[in-house]
């Protein structure tokens, strides 16, 4: 495993690479893991397992990755969507539909290089509906949960 200490706009993180795959590499970034998809020899693209974060393409240059603005209203994040940061498999669901959750409150497993990722809700609210089942496959960016 190799340590890396980045500044990045002013702010400090603690990079550790732990696994690296022909097309992925597994990082932690300031003890949270992610997965960085390596998508050519040009660019990365950075995917963090938590739920309403960004994707953050990194060019190989050193200057600064632009990050993506928060989600507008009326966009499916705004509105209460549960998205998948990453693509995997859902290992297991913990809610059921009209059930209340809370902010930080784990709703489901997906295994991702074989690590399971707690997803967890972002916001208050009540559980509208389930779109996937234990089981699917689920490409990064597809709705997982809706909150309302």
């Amino acid at each position: 495993m190799k340590e890396y200490k980045l500044k990045i706009n002013d702010h400090d993180y603690t990079v550790v690479i732990k696994d690296v795959t022909d097309d992925a590499v597994l990082a932690e970034v300031n003890g949270k893991q992610h997965i960085v998809h390596i998508e050519g020899s040009s660019n990365l693209a950075v995917q963090t397992t938590a739920p309403g974060s960004s994707v953050v393409t990194i060019p190989p240059s050193p200057s600064a990755a632009k990050i993506p603005e928060p989600a507008a209203a009326g966009s499916p994040a705004a509105a209460g969507s549960v998205i998948t940061p990453i693509p995997g498999q859902v290992i297991s669901i913990s809610v059921t539909v009209g059930e209340k959750v809370r902010n930080g409150q784990k709703l489901l497993v997906l295994e991702a290089m074989k690590l399971e990722n707690s997803i967890v809700a972002t916001v208050d609210g009540t559980v509208s509906e389930i779109l996937i089942a234990e089981g699917d496959v689920v490409n990064q960016g597809q709705p997982l949960i809706v909150l309302t």
